[in-house]
This record gives C-alpha cells, sequence and structure tokens, in this order.
C-alpha cells in the first residue's frame, strides 16, 4: 500500500491567488488519483498525471480550474477509466456552460475511451453535507463564503480531518464546524489581501489578515494548526508581514508553497 494514500497528509501542489514565476495557483493532492482543485496539477505531478482519476473543484474561478481541461487531453489516449469531477451543481454547469463546450474545449464528457464504451469525463454533483467515500480517504462538501456555488471541503484519512476553506470571506459554518468536529486537526484558510485592501476583499469575497484574526475568535479550540493560502503576488510581502505580526499561524501552521506536505 502507498504511503502517500496510508497516511493523513495531503501535498500542496500549489497555493497562491495568481501566477508568476515563483508562485503556483490552487491544487492539492489528497491521494495517488485525488485532487482538489485543478489550477497546478500537470506542472505539479508531471508523470504521476496519468493516475488521477478524482477531482473535487471548490469553484470555477479560473485559478481552480486551469488544468482541468488540459489534463483530460493530455491522458487521455492512456485512460482506462473515466477522469470524474465532482462539485456543487453550479459548478459542474458552469463547467459545462462555459469550458467543456466544444468553442472552449471539447466536452470529454461525450467522448468515449478509446478501449471502452465508458466516456472519458464524468460529473458527480454534489450538496452540502454530501460525502464521497473513496479508496483511501473520504471528502466531504461544507459551506464556505465566496461565489454563489462555491464551497470547501474536509479530507479525512485514518480517522483524522483537515478542513480546507477555499476562498472564502466571513463564514461562522467553518469555526462552527471544526469546534464541534473533533476529527479535524488542521485548517487551511484563504488570506488573499492587505488588511488595507478591507473593501477590495469583501466586494471580492476573500479575507485579510485582520479579518482572519476576527474569524479565529470564533474557534473554541486551543490545538487546531491553522495554514494560510491564496495569498496574491502583488501583496505577497505585505500579507506575510501581517500573518507573522498578529500571530495567525497556529500550532506549527505555515504560509503554504508548491511541494509543502501537511500532517493532520
Amino acid at each position: 500500500m502507498n504511503n502517500f494514500n496510508k497516511n493523513s497528509h495531503i501535498k500542496i501542489l500549489g497555493s497562491d491567488g495568481g501566477k508568476n514565476e515563483n508562485m503556483e495557483l490552487t491544487s492539492i493532492q489528497v491521494t495517488d488519483d485525488t485532487i482538489i482543485d485543478a489550477g497546478n496539477i500537470i506542472n505539479g505531478m508531471g508523470k504521476d498525471i496519468l493516475k488521477i482519476n478524482h477531482i473535487f473543484i471548490t469553484h470555477t474561478h479560473l485559478d481552480h480550474i486551469l488544468d482541468i481541461g488540459l489534463l483530460i487531453d493530455t491522458t487521455f489516449q492512456q485512460r482506462e477509466t473515466p477522469l470524474h469531477i465532482y462539485g456543487s451543481k453550479g459548478t459542474i454547469l458552469n463547467l459545462k456552460k462555459y469550458i467543456f463546450n466544444w468553442d472552449i474545449w471539447p466536452d470529454f464528457s461525450t467522448i468515449d475511451l478509446l478501449n471502452s464504451t465508458q466516456k472519458a469525463l464524468k460529473f458527480i454533483e454534489l450538496s452540502i453535507g454530501d460525502e464521497i467515500e473513496l479508496d483511501y480517504c473520504k471528502v466531504k462538501a461544507i459551506e464556505n463564503n465566496h461565489t454563489n456555488t462555491s464551497n470547501g471541503y474536509i479530507v479525512t484519512k485514518a480517522k483524522s480531518s483537515i478542513l480546507l476553506t477555499s476562498d472564502t470571506y466571513l463564514c461562522n459554518s467553518i469555526w462552527d464546524e471544526i469546534n464541534t468536529n473533533k476529527q479535524i486537526s488542521s485548517v487551511v484558510v484563504d488570506v488573499s489581501f492587505p488588511s488595507s485592501m478591507d473593501i477590495l476583499a469583501a466586494q471580492s469575497k476573500h479575507l485579510t489578515p485582520k479579518l482572519l484574526q476576527n474569524e479565529l475568535t470564533k474557534l473554541q479550540r486551543d490545538d487546531v494548526s491553522v495554514y494560510i493560502s491564496h495569498i496574491k503576488p502583488g501583496s505577497y510581502t505585505q500579507v506575510s508581514d501581517e500573518i507573522e505580526n498578529l500571530n495567525l499561524l497556529k500550532n506549527k501552521g505555515k504560509i503554504l508553497k508548491m511541494e509543502d506536505i501537511i500532517q493532520f
């Protein structure tokens, strides 16, 4: 049995709120064949992309879906089973309408695999609270506060869990979930803009360091590791300094970068 699959950890393939020569878009590897978000799958995994069978999408902003069409195109000839794409009803509708529509990209959900009558791509709609059980993990859709169709996920492996807020603004239910679910030992939370951009943060529904500081007052546990992701490239130094000054990284948490491993 592969230790990556068996152990309670995830790998960060990309965690930034924008892309430049030093920053990669959001993707998180859960097991050998399971990914959350598709911002940096191809460069993040290299030849191991052939193993991917499941991708959970948090929402359809470009930085979270960028590699999804290229992945199925690149691996199509080698695939023996469909690539499963999970997301909210709105997320799936957006992917079908705006990406896999034959104008932007072929609709692989209508294309047979080369040596099978199965389609190359299969969409699975999730509602808040739905939990998918795979070979080595469980992935549960949870409420967040970003777009009308977005959600976060809780990943559980070996009876331990990590909550991934994805992009979010103020959201009581995230902290209620952590307070009541004692299996959750870690949280990865979005902090995109410096606190001086609080109006932009509200308009785009992202957190700032000061907003996260206030959100953490809702956390009634002192044993949860707090990790931060999705800092925008133009604000990286300013946001990082604020995070350190406000002491937001709890229990050995850190600002996440590509190749980081989170044990939970």
